[in-house]
């Protein structure tokens, strides 16, 4: 395969994303960049600046648009035939990115290719094959397919989106396929600042995600949407009592997640 990178856009969302971290970025100085910081961090876009010459687009703002919104915002400004999306905490190299388009050229029905995450062990033996669900952390996609897809879903905020998308595909033409030969290791949780504010804001809406995706495929029962916030009610109490705060903050959250799915339901019924 020819060694070309001209053809694929580095997309990348940021959000209070740590200093330290953007030395992974590099990797990305000889690509087209396309980013969105949605903490309105001007330090670190002089940075990035710097050490990225090639940022065709860097858009710095202080709206949350959430991730699948933000995502299909810069994919649609995308001219090139593929968009890499990945984040600060990924750490891959340029000859793995455009291995990343192997199964592009192989397989027809290919809408995501991605690449061997932390040295995943499979049992299969050949070097590209289907798999059935991907995460959102680094992924590659011709840019046309992935828009006629209706990209991700905009319900969703962070987290789940991934997961929608591969359910989608399931139901489709389309398959995703990982190219073994293909690494990067993701170092989770490094790509955003850790506080309790940004705590909330991840539990809560991995648990709205996790309604969402649930009643969006009619999998929501009845007894889950009035026991599960009824059991958190009670834990939330005896963790009071009991002087746990993480477990307290974590329920919290969770609760807050449910609350944001009712308000939703309430919205769009």
């Amino acid at each position: 395969m020819t060694i070309n990178h001209k053809d694929i856009t580095v997309i990348l969302l940021l959000y209070k994303t740590p200093l330290h971290v953007i030395k992974n970025l590099k990797i990305y100085k000889n690509f087209n960049i396309f980013i969105l910081d949605q903490s309105n961090d001007l330090k670190l876009k002089k940075e990035l600046l710097k050490l990225l010459p090639n940022i065709k687009y860097y858009k710095v703002t202080n709206i949350n648009l959430g991730y699948a919104k933000a995502i299909n915002f810069l994919i649609r400004k995308v001219k090139t035939k593929y968009f890499l999306c990945t984040q600060a905490d990924v750490v891959v190299s340029k000859n793995d990115i455009i291995n990343l388009k192997k199964p592009f050229l192989l397989k027809k029905d290919c809408i995501i290719s991605i690449p061997n995450i932390d040295n995943y062990k499979s049992k299969k033996k050949k070097k590209i094959f289907p798999v059935k669900s991907f995460i959102g952390a680094i992924f590659l996609s011709q840019t046309k397919k992935f828009i006629n897809f209706r990209g991700f879903d905009q319900n969703f905020f962070f987290y789940w989106e991934d997961v929608d998308f591969s359910h989608r595909v399931s139901l489709s033409k389309y398959k995703i396929y990982i190219n073994s030969l293909s690494k990067a290791k993701h170092l989770f949780g490094q790509s955003t600042k850790t506080n309790f504010k940004i705590y909330l804001l991840k539990n809560s809406n991995f648990k709205f995600g996790e309604y969402l995706f649930q009643h969006k495929y009619n999998k929501l029962k009845l007894i889950k949407k009035i026991r599960e916030p009824f059991l958190i009610l009670l834990k939330l109490i005896f963790f009071i009592a009991t002087f746990n705060r993480d477990q307290f903050y974590k329920n919290l959250s969770h609760l807050y997640g449910i609350y944001i799915f009712y308000l939703y339901l309430l919205k769009n019924n």
